[in-house]
């Protein structure tokens, strides 16, 4: 019950000194994105439609959906698609560095472009993608496009601050004999 007790209790100290800082602290973050702006840059990029599938044939089935009109999942919607598998499928737009997206490999995705659907071993799921756009070259970020990033950094700017802080307050005392014995 201790454990237990101490660990709520650290949970809501790092709560209040660490998370929530991080995320309501605007004006820090966004003199942070301003001060790393050049490390908060898209790599090799596409916006993309990833479809996440409880498994591989509910994933062989949209796949083969969305492959007989490739221009349909913007035009008539990817969501129509996605809707009819409701509990089956999550549908996932946005912008996806290279590496993030299903099936590519080293493979250069071309706008248009599906991949084709990958098994997750360890759950049987699988996913693949539909390439709507593509970014070839490293472009800028912006605040809004880094704030999950910025919002990381920052916390772990607080988390060093406040184990100083700790460290200054309550220093660490090894007891030399004891560590002794323990070793033996």
């Amino acid at each position: 019950m201790g454990e237990f007790r101490d660990g709520n209790l650290f949970f809501e100290i790092m709560q209040q000194e660490v998370w929530n800082k991080a995320q309501t602290d605007s004006a820090a973050l966004l003199a942070l994105y301003e001060k790393n702006k050049a490390t908060y840059l898209w790599k090799q990029s596409a916006d993309a439609v990833i479809f996440f599938c409880s498994d591989k044939t509910i994933a062989k089935t949209v796949y083969e959906q969305v492959k007989k009109k490739p221009a349909d999942p913007i035009a008539i919607g990817w969501k129509k698609i996605a809707e009819q598998y409701t509990e089956k499928i999550i549908a996932d737009s946005s912008r996806f560095e290279w590496e993030q997206i299903p099936s590519l490999g080293k493979t250069v995705p071309k706008a248009g472009m599906i991949t084709a659907p990958e098994l997750n071993k360890t759950d049987n799921t699988a996913s693949f993608a539909f390439i709507i756009n593509v970014y070839t070259k490293p472009l800028q970020r912006t605040f809004n496009e880094a704030r999950g990033l910025v919002i990381s950094d920052y916390q772990t700017i607080l988390e060093q601050k406040f184990d100083e802080m700790l460290k200054k307050k309550y220093p660490v005392v090894v007891d030399q004999k004891v560590l002794a014995e323990i070793s033996k």
